[in-house]
């Protein structure tokens, strides 16, 4: 009867440890997301070679893309939908608008925005363009439960690839940076640092270093070949 006692005592024990085990991770990983909210609302680091692609609102650094392109596709397809913009504007002409915003994306590869203003107008012409293609997708003479999914597979692709150029952007803008991806000492992720170090947390960025330095030499090796 004592050893059966002593061995429900064990894993009693055994299961209070694992499960404070998984509220410390819990509480490590909530801690690492507060670290990290300045990156998770402007999507890319507090650097000044990245200023031209946030807003600031209340104090906070926002990515222009994603706070005026995304809402604006959101806000516009309910209204446009209401306003049977379908019925008014003829479906090839809606088409063509659609395809005229969303290419207007060409502009920033091309490198033809520098201005914020001007940026700002582009990323509203995408998300307007993206919600008249859904329009006009969901008005072609198809069963619905078709429409729906195209709408949602074109709007999947067009997410991908505007997510892909934009990370792309970042890493090579960190690539040709004079310490390329040294986030542990880099000032645009300073902010962050500071929070792993005030709530006591492993700086995972300080192993970055080794990968910066071998980047480094290849583009001296690089430099002396050409």
């Amino acid at each position: 009867m004592n050893n059966y006692s002593n061995h429900i005592k064990e894993i009693s024990s055994s299961n209070n440890y694992a499960s404070f085990k998984d509220k410390g991770r819990l509480k490590k990983s909530i801690l690492y997301t507060k670290c990290f909210i300045p990156f998770l609302l402007s999507h890319h680091p507090e650097c000044e070679k990245f200023k031209g692609h946030t807003i600031k609102c209340r104090g906070k650094e926002l990515c222009i893309g994603c706070f005026i392109g995304y809402p604006t596709a959101i806000i516009a397809l309910p209204i446009l939908t209401l306003a049977k913009i379908n019925k008014l504007i003829p479906s090839h002409l809606l088409f063509l608008m659609s395809i005229i915003f969303i290419s207007t994306f060409f502009l920033s590869p091309l490198h033809l925005i520098k201005n914020k203003t001007i940026k700002i107008f582009q990323k509203f012409l995408i998300g307007f363009g993206a919600a008249l293609l859904i329009i006009w997708i969901m008005s072609l003479p198809q069963p619905r439960s078709s429409n729906i999914t195209t709408a949602f597979i074109v709007f999947y692709i067009l997410l991908v690839l505007l997510n892909l150029y934009h990370a792309y952007g970042i890493l090579h803008t960190c690539y040709k940076c004079e310490t390329p991806f040294d986030w542990g000492k880099c000032s645009g992720f300073c902010t962050i640092r500071e929070r792993m170090e005030k709530y006591n947390l492993n700086n995972f960025l300080l192993n970055l270093e080794q990968l910066s330095n071998k980047i480094k030499e290849k583009k001296i090796q690089k430099g002396k070949k050409n």
